[in-house]
């Protein structure tokens, strides 16, 4: 991130809060995000909540980690309108309690909006990194109640926002949003088949399906019944305490970054989630990563066979257009056992074997009651 532009931008937020009930006495730069210039804020006086610290988020029209790379403001008020009306879902019923940060402050003029803050915590995929380096079995069911309570959000999420009064409020404006649609369409799709030149002896034969593939998905904008999805749900987004896990023990769970919400079909939020929690297994070797997955599963419940081999074909995307690009996450050997198994899931979902996913790591997507 551009640390000069963020020290400019923290003189102009704290001058522009001054005159607010959230005044900071100083604002700290908070890692994570590439996006935004997002800050933890100390506030001057405490909310009535109580609150004595918020996090301060600040929207331009360009990737603060790249200015070169313009993205437009538009996003900042989608996000403001998506976390005013999800506010009102109702929490899931769970050990844990999934829900959206509290939006207190936002200014259109300077997309500088105020949001509550969860204290000492971590996005999930920091979190397992962390906290389960180490093999241990007594974690797997710790780890599969967290997945069970995320599932269960997405799953009250998608048909929340479907029902006739959320999508008369948010529909349009999250129509709206096709310019960071196009952006994440283009980060999946448009890259799988020109990855296929960076590890030809892994692809040889899979390209016409993942041309077809990218034409799936390019054809499946422009769907009338297309839903309401998160459109970027990773552990990057998912905030928990940053504590040990512990039996019995309920904790505060934060689903963040709502300004890429956009139209698209629900197995775009599954696989995006399900390949992140896969690749701690794939890269790391954490079972934990697994035992997510079980869990997030089980907690979205049932989807017919359409839906499942979408999400695989998802999960297989992702693993490839991500899995080899982000950079010291796993050795080129990993990387290469990384893109060939999504290889196989997409070719797998795309000629519909079920058989395989039912003796796979994937086959809690298949399973039936």
């Amino acid at each position: 991130m551009d640390t000069g532009g963020s020290v400019k931008h923290s003189d102009e937020i704290q001058k522009e809060l001054s005159n607010t009930s959230y005044a900071c006495s100083s604002l700290k730069l908070l890692s994570g995000g590439t996006a935004n210039f997002i800050f933890k804020g100390f506030l001057t006086h405490p909310l009535e909540d109580g609150n004595q610290e918020v996090v301060v988020k600040h929207g331009e029209g360009y990737i603060a980690s790249m200015p070169d790379f313009k993205i437009p403001t538009s996003r900042c008020h989608i996000e403001e309108e998506c976390l005013k009306a999800i506010s009102q879902m109702p929490i899931p019923d769970g050990l844990h309690r999934v829900y959206v940060p509290r939006l207190y402050y936002f200014n259109p003029d300077t997309n500088t909006q105020v949001q509550q803050y969860l204290p000492d915590a971590v996005d999930l995929k920091s979190y397992a990194l962390q906290h389960f380096a180490m093999p241990d079995p007594a974690r797997k069911p710790l780890s599969c109640e967290l997945g069970h309570s995320l599932g269960t959000w997405l799953r009250r999420f998608h048909s929340w926002v479907s029902l006739p009064e959320q999508r008369t409020k948010l529909y349009d404006l999250v129509k709206s949003n096709k310019p960071m649609q196009d952006i994440k369409q283009m980060v999946n799709y448009s890259y799988l088949v020109p990855t296929i030149d960076n590890f030809p002896s892994i692809f040889g034969g899979a390209k016409e399906v993942f041309e077809q593939v990218e034409r799936m998905a390019a054809a499946e904008l422009a769907r009338p019944d297309l839903e309401i999805i998160h459109g970027d749900f990773w552990t990057g987004n998912v905030l928990i305490p940053n504590k040990p896990l512990e039996k019995g023990t309920s904790i505060p769970v934060f689903i963040i970054d709502w300004e890429v919400c956009e139209l698209g079909v629900p197995p775009l939020d599954l696989g995006q989630m399900i390949a992140e929690l896969y690749e701690l297994f794939l890269f790391k070797n954490m079972d934990e990563g697994k035992s997510l997955i079980d869990g997030f599963a089980a907690g979205y419940g049932e989807i017919d066979n359409e839906l499942a081999f979408r999400t695989a074909i998802h999960i297989g995307t992702h693993l490839i257009c991500w899995g080899s690009r982000v950079p010291n996450w796993g050795s080129d050997e990993q990387v290469r056992e990384v893109v060939k198994t999504g290889k196989d899931l997409i070719l797998r979902a795309w000629h519909k074997d079920r058989s395989f996913f039912e003796a796979s790591d994937l086959a809690c997507l298949f399973r039936r009651s």
